[in-house]
């Protein structure tokens, strides 16, 4: 019983790994490929902060967010922060950091 649970969880953390690594390979191969046409450099994704809004575009795709639904004073702060994935508040922890 005990090895078969050590099997799920050893299966589980490959997964894991194997995606993770898989996209971070696709969005770093992709973020140094260039136009073959102009030659100039291909970017995966962008954020842009000013004046209270966010402007994101990831892959041609763009999107504008309002900040300040999720200020440290609104009710959705903590509910972002819980439903956030471990890799961004572990970059918004660094980000803060060094600012």
């Amino acid at each position: 019983m005990r090895r078969k649970k050590k099997k799920a969880v050893l299966r589980a953390v490959f997964i894991y790994l194997l995606l993770s690594l898989g996209s971070w390979m696709f969005v770093n191969s992709y973020a140094n490929s260039r136009s073959r046409i102009s030659g100039r450099s291909i970017v995966p994704a962008q954020l842009v902060i000013e004046d209270g809004t966010a402007s994101v575009e990831v892959l041609g795709h763009g999107a504008e967010f309002r900040l300040s639904y999720i200020s440290p004073d609104s009710r959705l702060y903590c509910g972002a922060y819980l439903l956030s994935p471990d890799e961004v508040r572990l970059a918004a922890y660094v980000i803060s950091l060094c600012v």
